[in-house]
C-alpha cells in the first residue's frame, strides 16, 4: 500500500508529520511518495519524485501511479475527487476525508463562489493564515484512523489483491 504526496500543495509542517510517520521505528507496512514539480528537502530514505514543471503534472504523475486501496493526501480538490474516482482515499490537509462526491460538490462551491467574488457579488477572502497546529493535529488523527483502515483491506485483501 502506497501513501501518495502532492509535495506541490502540502505545508512544510504536513510533509514533516508525513515522514515521521513513514520513518516510524516500528517500521511502516506501507511506503510514502512525495510527488511534485519543484525539488523538496525531505529526509534520507523518503521517496520522491519530481516532475517536469507544467500544469497538472504532478497530478498526472499520481493518477497514473495510483492504485485503488491507497491512500492520497492533497490539497487541490480535482486531484482529490480525481483520485476518489479511482478507489483511493484521500485527506486534504485539515484531515477531511474526500469521496468523488464530496470532493465534486465542494470543488462546485469554490468555484462559484469565485465567480461571485469575481463580479463583485461577495467580498475577497481574508488571506490570513488559517492553517496551525489544531490542523496538524486533525489531520495527524485522521491521518492515522485511515491508514489503519487502509492497511487492514490490504491485509483482508491478502497476497494477490
Amino acid at each position: 500500500m502506497t501513501v501518495w504526496a502532492d509535495g506541490d500543495s502540502l505545508q512544510a509542517e504536513l510533509r514533516g508529520l508525513l515522514c515521521r510517520r513513514a520513518s516510524s521505528p516500528s517500521g511502516p507496512r506501507w511506503r510514502i511518495v512525495f510527488v511534485s514539480a519543484r525539488p523538496l528537502s525531505l529526509p534520507e530514505g523518503i521517496e520522491k519524485i519530481v516532475v517536469e514543471p507544467g500544469r497538472d503534472a504532478a497530478d498526472d504523475r499520481i493518477a497514473e501511479a495510483c492504485e485503488p486501496g491507497d491512500l492520497a493526501v492533497t490539497r487541490d480538490l480535482v486531484l482529490a475527487e480525481r483520485l476518489a474516482g479511482k478507489g483511493l482515499v484521500v485527506l486534504n490537509d485539515r484531515g477531511d476525508v474526500f469521496t468523488a462526491e464530496n470532493a465534486r460538490e465542494r470543488r462546485s462551491l469554490r468555484d462559484r463562489a469565485a465567480e461571485l467574488r469575481a463580479a463583485g457579488l461577495v467580498p475577497e477572502l481574508s488571506r490570513r493564515r488559517t492553517w496551525g497546529a489544531a490542523e496538524l493535529k486533525k489531520f495527524a488523527d485522521a491521518f492515522d484512523r485511515e491508514l489503519t483502515r487502509a492497511l487492514a483491506r490490504a491485509r483482508d485483501r491478502g497476497p494477490l489483491g
